[in-house]
């Protein structure tokens, strides 16, 4: 009887980017490789296997039933490798190897970015392999050890921690308010050029409250976009009024070049006006040193980012802080 050629794990982890981007190009992106290398492993899969593992549109990839059932047993494959991998780490007392992160763009840029030099300067036996996503992060990629999201997971079997309490306020520079006016009320705010964020490719609604008002607007402006960054550097540069997390505008308040407006109104462009940054991670990664040291250093360094009168980030010790698959994120 001849044997069928098995799919090397490389392939397969192809295959696995491929599920959860729905689309040759996403994949390559993540994964750094040209499409047509990805559009041939996956064609090499399907070929070994003589199924057909998706179903093509102009717009996505959908999994076939015969591509589902391969991919839970994709993902019951990786997951033990993971926990193979762990078995021999709990051996090292030392935290060491790569500890392979996976964020939003923005939140890495403003949150994690300044930390790592530091984190790693105590850690040298730490390598960070930080992955960037636009995706939401409800689950994590194959090898990815942790997680740094906005909100609570969905409920799954990940476990979420709770890192800082942060919130966002509404911006302009004093140049853009010295020609244009500076709004009193949110209903102003749709006579002035609003800078939104987009979320995959949908621009997010603004929701303001304060006492009995609560009202979500859908502004507009001349420029919208799904980088923070570009957000950020527009109110600065005096183009509009926009809404950020408070550390991504801190240093330009600082230096003068951005002031807070509509200061007596809470905002959000999320489900809560209180949000959590949260890790998110695999059980069994509870233990494995290098992961346990990230989190107590994100604990230590961010405690005083809490605004006053948040809950503080609860001690390791405390076993609330652990909760396992709780309420959607933000």
């Amino acid at each position: 009887m001849r044997t069928r050629p098995i799919n090397s794990l490389d392939d397969l982890h192809v295959f696995l980017a491929v599920v959860s981007a729905k689309n040759f190009s996403m994949a390559a992106r993540e994964l750094e490789l040209p499409p047509s290398s990805i559009s041939r492993r996956i064609g090499g899969i399907e070929k070994r296997l003589g199924v057909a593992l998706f179903k093509r549109t102009t717009r996505e990839m959908m999994l076939t039933d015969a591509g589902v059932a391969y991919s839970k047993s994709v993902e019951r494959i990786f997951a033990e490798l993971q926990e193979a991998d762990l078995a021999v780490s709990r051996f090292s007392r030392v935290p060491e190897g790569t500890l392979r992160i996976e964020s939003r763009p923005g939140l890495s840029a403003w949150l994690l970015a300044p930390l790592l030099p530091r984190f790693l300067e105590q850690y040298p036996t730490i390598r960070v392999d930080l992955r960037l996503t636009n995706q939401t992060l409800d689950t994590l990629s194959p090898g990815t050890d942790v997680g740094i999201r906005y909100g609570l997971a969905s409920p799954s079997s990940l476990v979420t921690r709770k890192i800082v309490t942060t919130r966002q306020f509404v911006y302009a520079s004093p140049g853009y308010l010295e020609r244009h006016g500076t709004p009193t009320t949110p209903d102003e705010l749709q006579e002035h050029n609003c800078l939104i964020f987009t979320l995959g490719d949908q621009p997010v609604q603004w929701r303001f409250r304060k006492g009995d008002y609560d009202r979500v607007f859908a502004l507009r402006g001349n420029l919208c976009s799904n980088d923070v960054s570009t957000l950020g550097t527009a109110i600065v540069n005096h183009l509009g009024i926009g809404v950020a997390h408070e550390w991504v505008m801190e240093r330009a308040v600082r230096e003068g070049q951005a002031v807070q407006i509509l200061q007596g109104y809470e905002v959000t462009t999320m489900n809560h006006f209180d949000l959590q940054v949260c890790a998110i991670y695999s059980p069994a990664m509870k233990n494995v040193q290098k992961v346990r040291v990230f989190i107590d250093f994100l604990l230590a360094a961010l405690r005083g980012r809490t605004r006053p009168g948040a809950p503080t980030p609860p001690d390791e010790a405390d076993p609330a802080a652990e909760l396992a698959g709780q309420s959607r994120e933000a």
